[in-house]
This record gives C-alpha cells, sequence and structure tokens, in this order.
C-alpha cells in the first residue's frame, strides 16, 4: 500500500505525491523542496497554503491566525465568536476564535438555549383600542 503526501506543485496546486517516489527532500529558506525524478514540489509553509491542502477535508480559516477543521466543530458561541470542539463546552474546553468577517461561516452551528426565549404573537395590523 502506497503512502501519499499532500503537497504544492510549482504553480501552488495541492497535489499526492507517492512518498516511494520521492528522490530527496532539500531545505531551502522557504521551506522543503521535494524531489521525484520528474518534478519539484514544495511543503505549504503559511495558512495560506495550508488552506489549499485542506479545504477539502473540511478546513476553513475562522481567524487570521488559524485554520479550524468545521467538521469537529460542536457549539459556536456567537457573543464570544468562538467555536468549540466539545459539546457542552467548559471553560477548560478547546477553542478556536472567529472573526467577524467569518461568522457566516460558522454561525449556523450557534449553540443557544431556545427554552430561555419565549415567543411572543406578533402584533395585529388592526389594533383595538
Amino acid at each position: 500500500m502506497s503512502e501519499y503526501i499532500r503537497l504544492l506543485d510549482r504553480d501552488g496546486n495541492p497535489c499526492l505525491v507517492k512518498v516511494e517516489e520521492l528522490i530527496a527532500i532539500k531545505p531551502t529558506a522557504d521551506g522543503p523542496e521535494f524531489h521525484t525524478k520528474d518534478n519539484l514540489y514544495y511543503y505549504p509553509t503559511t495558512l495560506e497554503e495550508l488552506l489549499v491542502i485542506l479545504k477539502e477535508q473540511g478546513f476553513e480559516r475562522l481567524d487570521r491566525t488559524n485554520l479550524v477543521n468545521l467538521n469537529h466543530i460542536k457549539a459556536f458561541d456567537k457573543k464570544a465568536r468562538k467555536v468549540y470542539f466539545d459539546s457542552p463546552h467548559s471553560k477548560d474546553s478547546k477553542f478556536a476564535t472567529v472573526s467577524e468577517a467569518n461568522i457566516s461561516k460558522v454561525e449556523h452551528l450557534a449553540n443557544e438555549e431556545q427554552s430561555a426565549y419565549r415567543a411572543f404573537p406578533k402584533p395585529s395590523m388592526l389594533w383595538n383600542k
């Protein structure tokens, strides 16, 4: 069974490369270069490059400091702008922050107590005096 590694090609496109096809890995100031007999690949070294590699697995950038696997989010606290990976979550739960611009990616996961809100009837178009 072949093992694969996710790398970027010369144009920055994600690709799967068979580990057994690698002939050399050379360090550079921009990160390691992965050489096969016919091609040269790069390891993602920025969040943007990692997102290119991991987007298909469910990762999204929710803040400038993180990439988050949306498949593991269990709750979203809209007020604190945090996603949690436990439900229910506690003060010791792992979380990731969500920027204002990215709330739309997770707001459907908001975990609010629906029973705490009471439905009020809509006012009639005609008020009785």
